[in-house]
C-alpha cells in the first residue's frame, strides 16, 4: 500500500494547485473530487494520473481504479482536507489531465456564453446542450472555467466531453462566428421578434446567452442576425440563464432541423446504409443477370444458408426482409431447380452448393468492383465497422 505522509510531497503540491483556476491553467490538470466525478471523468476518456484516498475503508473503491492502472496513494484526513481546502473530508480525489481541444467535424450549432459567470449555470447549460447533441461551447472570455467542481456536478460530467473555444472579447467571438458561417441568434428582453416565430435559414447556428446580471453585450445585439425574446408573464423580469438556454436550444434546434431537413435526411446513417445496400444489391443483380435467372437476394440467401446449415422460413423473412406475399415466389425457383430442400426447415442441397460455387466468381468479382479504390487496410476497416454496426443493432433489438 502506497502512502503519502507529507504535505510537501509533489503529488500533494500538484493536487492543491489544481484546485484553483490559476493552477488548472498553469498545469493543465484538474482536481476530481469524489468517486462519482472520478467515474464521470474516466467514462469520458480523461487521463487520471493518480488518486488520493483517506482510509482503509476506501480500499475496495480504490481497487477499481488500480485495475485501470491508476496510481493510488493513501493520505491522512488532515492532508486530504488541505488538498480540497475544506473543513470536511472527501474520501477519494484524483488528478486528471485537462483534454486538449478537439476539432469539431463541421459547424452546426454552438452555444455562445457571453461573459456567463456562475459555475452552476455553466454546468447546467452544458448538460442541456449535450441533451440536444450540442458538444461545442464558445466563450467570449478566456477566463471561463469548466473544471470547477460545481460546474462538473451541474453538468453531470458532460464537461469532460465538451469542446470549448475561448476568445478575448465579444468582438473576436463575432469575427470567429462570421468566418465560420454561423447565423447569430441573440436572446434578449429587447428582442424584436418572438423566438417561436423566427425562421432560420439552412446552415449553422450560434445561440448567444448573456451574463446573469447585464445580459448580452451591445456588440452582439448590434451584430445579431436574429434578436429574439422569450415571451413571459409581466410579473417576471427575466429567466435564469440556464433555464432560458434550455428553452432557446429546444426551439432553435427544432427550427434548424426543419430548415435543413432535406440535408439532414441525406446525411443520416440509416439513409446512407440503406442507399448503399440497395445499390450493392442492384450492382450484383446486374452482374448475375448475365449468367443466371437467380436474383442477388436468392444468391445471398444461399450463401447464408451454406454458413448456417439450416433456417426456418420465418428467419429467412426476418433476415432478408421478405414479405409473406413474396415467400412462395422467392422459394419456388430455388426448390424447383433443386437448389434447396424444404421441409420444417430450409437446407442447401448438393446441387445448390455446386451452383453457388459456380456463381462465386461473379459474386467475388462484383465485390472487387464495388470496393474499387479501397486499400486492403481500408477494406478491413470497413468490414469491422459494418460488423460493429450489426452488433450494436442486435443489442438494441434484443434489449427492446
Amino acid at each position: 500500500m502506497k502512502t503519502i505522509s507529507s504535505i510537501k510531497d509533489e503529488k500533494i503540491v500538484l493536487a492543491r494547485a489544481v484546485k484553483t483556476r490559476k493552477g488548472r491553467d498553469e498545469h493543465r490538470r484538474m482536481l476530481l473530487e469524489g468517486e462519482q466525478i472520478l467515474d464521470w471523468a474516466i467514462d469520458n476518456g480523461i487521463d487520471v494520473e493518480f488518486i488520493l484516498y483517506v482510509d482503509s475503508e476506501q480500499v475496495t473503491v480504490t481497487g477499481k481504479y488500480l485495475k485501470q492502472n491508476i496510481a493510488a496513494f493513501q493520505v491522512s484526513d488532515g492532508i486530504q482536507k488541505k488538498v480540497i481546502d475544506k473543513s470536511y473530508v472527501i474520501p477519494i480525489v484524483g488528478v486528471g489531465k485537462i483534454p486538449e481541444k478537439t476539432s469539431v467535424p463541421e459547424p452546426e450549432f454552438v452555444i455562445v456564453l457571453d461573459d456567463v459567470k456562475d459555475y452552476g449555470n455553466i454546468g447546467t447549460i452544458i448538460r442541456t446542450c449535450h441533451a440536444f447533441g450540442i458538444r461545442e461551447i464558445v466563450s467570449t472570455t478566456p477566463e471561463i472555467d469548466l473544471y470547477q467542481r460545481k460546474t462538473i456536478e451541474a453538468s453531470r460530467g458532460s464537461v469532460f466531453s465538451t469542446v470549448t473555444s475561448r476568445y478575448a472579447s465579444s468582438v473576436e467571438t463575432i469575427k470567429y462566428l462570421r468566418e465560420n458561417g454561423y447565423q447569430i441568434v441573440v436572446t434578449s428582453p429587447r428582442g424584436n421578434s418572438l423566438q417561436s416565430l423566427v425562421e432560420l435559414k439552412p446552415g449553422p447556428v450560434a445561440s448567444v446567452v448573456g451574463n446573469e446580471s447585464t445580459g448580452v453585450s451591445q456588440e452582439f445585439e448590434k451584430q445579431a442576425d436574429y434578436l429574439i425574446q422569450i415571451p413571459m408573464s409581466a410579473t417576471i423580469e427575466s429567466l435564469n440563464v440556464g433555464v432560458a438556454t434550455g428553452i432557446s436550444v429546444y426551439e432553435l434546434k427544432l427550427k434548424q432541423v426543419l430548415s435543413m431537413i432535406e440535408q439532414r435526411i441525406k446525411s443520416t446513417l440509416g439513409r446512407e446504409l440503406n442507399v448503399a445496400g440497395m445499390l450493392v444489391q442492384r450492382a450484383l443483380d446486374a452482374e448475375l443477370q448475365k449468367i443466371t435467372d437467380l436474383s442477388s437476394r436468392q444468391v445471398i440467401f444461399m450463401m447464408v444458408l451454406k454458413c448456417d446449415q439450416e433456417m426456418t422460413v420465418e428467419d429467412m423473412c426476418r433476415q432478408f426482409g421478405i414479405l409473406d406475399t413474396e415467400v412462395n415466389e422467392f422459394l419456388d425457383r430455388l426448390t424447383k431447380n433443386g437448389l434447396i430442400h424444404q421441409d420444417e426447415k430450409l437446407r442447401l442441397t448438393a446441387k445448390g452448393e455446386e451452383v453457388l460455387g459456380k456463381l462465386w466468381f461473379t459474386v467475388e468479382n462484383t465485390e472487387h468492383k464495388i470496393i474499387s479504390g479501397f486499400s486492403e487496410n481500408e477494406t478491413e476497416i470497413l468490414k469491422r465497422q459494418l460488423h460493429q454496426i450489426q452488433e450494436n443493432c442486435t443489442r438494441m433489438i434484443e434489449g427492446s
